[in-house]
C-alpha cells in the first residue's frame, strides 16, 4: 500500500522551483536593462536577456501561486495532536511528523488510541485497536492489553501477575533488504535506532545489516512488523552473543 505524498513536501518542491526561477530571472532583467542603457551595440542582447528574465520570473511566480493553492487531507496525530497533511486520504498507517509515532489508520479513519501503564516500571504506553501486542517503551517487557475482539494478549493469571514470558532468550533484529528506501522507512529507522538521517541512509546501503541485538522476541517481532509495513524486509533470530 503506497503512502500518499505529504503536502509539505509538495509545497517545498514548488518553493524550490520558484526560487531557482525568480532569482536568475530578476538578475537577467537587471542585466538586460543595464545593457540596453549602454547603447545600441548591446541593445539586442539586452532585450534577449529581458525576455528570458521575464519568462523565468513569470514561471517562478506561477510556482509560488501553485504552492499556496496546494491543499490536502489533514490527519491529526492521536498521540501529540500534530496535524499531518497528505495529498490524498491515507488508507494505511502513516508516520507523524511531530512525534514520529505510527498513526493507525483503517479505511481512511484514524483508529482510537488507548493508554496502559507498565506493571513493572509504571511507564505510560499507547496502543490501538489494531495492536496485537505491546512492548513497554521503557523496560522492554511485554504489557498485556485488551484486543479489539474482547480477548487479552495474555491469560487472566498472567495478566494479574505480569510476570509470564514465553521466551526469555535475547534476539537480534536484522535488516535484510531496504525495499524502496522511502521516507517512511527512513523515519521509522531513525526513531527505532536513535540515529540521524545520514546514518540511516548508510545502513540502507550496507544491507544486510544488524539493527539491534539482545532484545526480547516480542519486541523483535513488533519492530520487524513496523519495518515490513514501510516496505523494508527485516528478520530476527536468537542472539549469538553469550
Amino acid at each position: 500500500m503506497t503512502t500518499p505524498e505529504r503536502v509539505s513536501n509538495i509545497r517545498e518542491e514548488h518553493a524550490q522551483k520558484a526560487l531557482l526561477a525568480l532569482v536568475p530571472g530578476i538578475v537577467l532583467d537587471i542585466l538586460g536593462a543595464v545593457l540596453i542603457s549602454y547603447g545600441r551595440e548591446f541593445t539586442a542582447l539586452g532585450y534577449v536577456l529581458l525576455v528570458i528574465g521575464f519568462v523565468a520570473t513569470v514561471y517562478g511566480a506561477v510556482q509560488l501561486m501553485t504552492m499556496r493553492k496546494v491543499r490536502g487531507h489533514v490527519v491529526e496525530c492521536p498521540f501529540c495532536h500534530t496535524k499531518n497533511e497528505f495529498q490524498e486520504v491515507p488508507e494505511g498507517d502513516v508516520r507523524c511528523e511531530g512525534c514520529h509515532r505510527s498513526i493507525p489508520i483503517v479505511g481512511g479513519q484514524v483508529v482510537a488510541i488507548h493508554q496502559v501503564r507498565c506493571g513493572f516500571c509504571n511507564h505510560l504506553n499507547y496502543y490501538s485497536d489494531k495492536s496485537t501486542g505491546l512492548i513497554c517503551e521503557e523496560c522492554n517487557r511485554e504489557v498485556p492489553i485488551a484486543l479489539a475482539d474482547g480477548t487479552s494478549t495474555k491469560s487472566r493469571a498472567a495478566f494479574e501477575s505480569y510476570t509470564v514470558h514465553d521466551d526469555e532468550r535475547p534476539y537480534d533484529l536484522l535488516l535484510a533488504e531496504p525495499g524502496n528506501k522511502d521516507e517512511e522507512l527512513i523515519s521509522c529507522l531513525q526513531k527505532m535506532l536513535a540515529l540521524n538521517r545520514n546514518q540511516v541512509k548508510q545502513l540502507l546501503e550496507d544491507t544486510p545489516v544488524l539493527l539491534l541485538s539482545g532484545i526480547p522476541r516480542r519486541k523483535a517481532e513488533m519492530l520487524k512488523a513496523q519495518i515490513d509495513m514501510h516496505h523494508g524486509l527485516a528478520e530476527y533470530r536468537v542472539s549469538q552473543q553469550v
